[in-house]
C-alpha cells in the first residue's frame, strides 16, 4: 500500500492524506488501532482470559487477513495494544509468573499465537490450501505415512484450542519450576 494508492482508490491526492497522517506508518497504526478489540474484563481463571486474548487476536486477524503482514512488520503501539499487553501480563502473573519467566511465558505464547496464524492463513489461501500444506507421503518417510490419516482430522479452531492447552500446560509447569 501506497499513500498515492490509497489516495487514488478514495479520489483524493495523495497529499491530502497527509493532513490527516503525518506518515503511511502514522495511518497504519490507526487502522491496527480502529480495528483492535478491547480487552476483556479478567476473570479468576488465567486460561480462560489467555484463551480469550488469544482468540480475539486471532478472529481480528481472521476478519482482516491482509493486514496480517502489517502486524508481523512491526509492533502496535496504539493504547489498546497497551492495554491487551497489560492484560496478556496480568493473566501470566495469575498463573504464578513473574519478571523473566513471565516474559519467557508471554514471548513463547506470543509465538505460537502468531505462527499459527501464518500457518493458518497460508493454509485458508484456495480451495486446495489445506492439501498443499500437507507434508507428502512417501514410502521412505513411513510415519509421515502413518500420520497422513490425521492431517484433517481437525478444523482450525479445534486444533488452535489444543496448541493453547498445550502452551498452558507449559506455562502451569514453569510456574510450578523453579525461577
Amino acid at each position: 500500500m501506497s499513500m498515492r494508492k490509497l489516495g487514488r482508490a478514495l479520489g483524493v491526492e495523495a497529499m491530502a492524506l497527509y493532513h490527516h497522517f503525518p506518515n503511511r506508518t502514522a495511518l497504519l497504526d490507526e487502522v491496527v488501532a480502529a480495528i483492535a478489540p478491547e480487552p476483556p474484563a479478567p476473570t479468576s481463571d488465567w486460561r480462560a482470559d489467555l484463551a480469550e486474548l488469544s482468540r480475539q487476536y486471532r478472529d481480528m486477524v481472521n476478519a482482516h487477513p491482509h493486514l496480517l503482514p502489517v502486524l508481523l512488520s512491526r509492533p502496535s503501539r496504539h493504547e489498546r495494544a497497551a492495554a491487551t499487553q497489560e492484560a496478556q501480563y496480568a493473566a501470566l502473573r495469575q498463573a504464578g509468573l513473574h519478571g523473566s519467566a513471565l516474559l519467557d511465558a508471554h514471548r513463547t505464547w506470543g509465538s505460537y499465537v502468531i505462527g499459527y496464524l501464518v500457518v493458518e492463513q497460508q493454509g485458508r489461501i484456495g480451495a486446495h490450501a489445506s492439501r498443499e500444506w500437507r507434508p507428502a507421503v512417501t514410502v521412505d518417510a513411513p510415519i509421515t505415512a502413518e500420520l497422513d490419516r490425521y492431517q484433517a482430522a481437525r478444523d482450525w479452531d479445534q486444533q488452535f484450542d489444543i496448541g493453547l492447552a498445550m502452551q498452558f500446560d507449559a506455562i502451569t509447569a514453569l510456574a510450578a519450576g523453579p525461577h
